[in-house]
């Protein structure tokens, strides 16, 4: 039975079920990750459990179904017109994503932040492992920016468990990218909430 609620699986673990959606074998498995077959068998019956499922077969194509691919941004706003011009700030943003974990785009209304940052995000989603998702907070209220993050991330609260924890469980997954648009009029709860984020996800 597929669980309802989005399985925590640790880092390593993540990196097993998605190697078994490749259809590794536990010895191609063990040789890419540099650990044990024992080792691989411990993640595999540990995702099993997880996931609710009796074979591997299962557990990759569940792995298959919930892993976003590379390159993939959720909640991109559609491009209407063809964006012309601006490769020097596309580059500039681009170069910054390389290196730092937080860039920020400022300037005054109507020149065209949320374009850029869209063109930038799609062209920067290859080099994100886990994909990313881009989170407009233009109808969103101070308390409920960690629920737009979630919803964005395709991830739930769970009992016992702070939303942010979720949150930060999730993009310690692996790289992810998160874009928080039109934030000027929340810049206290966003700043809190990404700041909650990194502050709680597991090393």
């Amino acid at each position: 039975m597929t669980p309802q609620r989005p399985v925590q699986a640790s880092k390593r673990e993540a990196e097993v079920l998605a190697a078994l959606a490749e259809r590794l074998s536990n010895v191609q498995i063990a040789g890419r990750l540099h650990i044990s077959v024992r080792t691989v068998e411990s993640h595999i019956s540990s995702l099993l459990r997880k996931y609710g499922v009796t074979d591997r077969w299962e557990l990759a194509e569940e792995a298959r179904r919930r892993t976003p691919q590379p390159g993939h941004v959720a909640g991109l706003p559609a491009a209407r017109t063809t964006f012309l011009g601006r490769g020097e700030e596309i580059a500039t943003v681009l170069a910054l994503l390389e290196r730092e974990r937080l860039v920020t785009l400022l300037g005054p209304g109507g020149i065209g932040k949320t374009r850029l940052a869209a063109v930038a995000a799609k062209a920067a989603a290859p080099a994100f492992p886990l994909g990313g998702a881009f989170v407009d907070l233009v109808p969103v209220a101070d308390a409920f920016v960690a629920q737009a993050v979630a919803s964005a991330l395709g991830v739930t609260e769970r009992p016992g468990q702070a939303l942010e924890d979720v949150i930060a469980r999730r993009l310690a997954r692996g790289r992810t990218l998160l874009v928080l648009d039109n934030c000027e009029h929340l810049l206290d709860a966003a700043a809190a909430s990404s700041s909650g984020c990194c502050r709680r996800a597991p090393p």
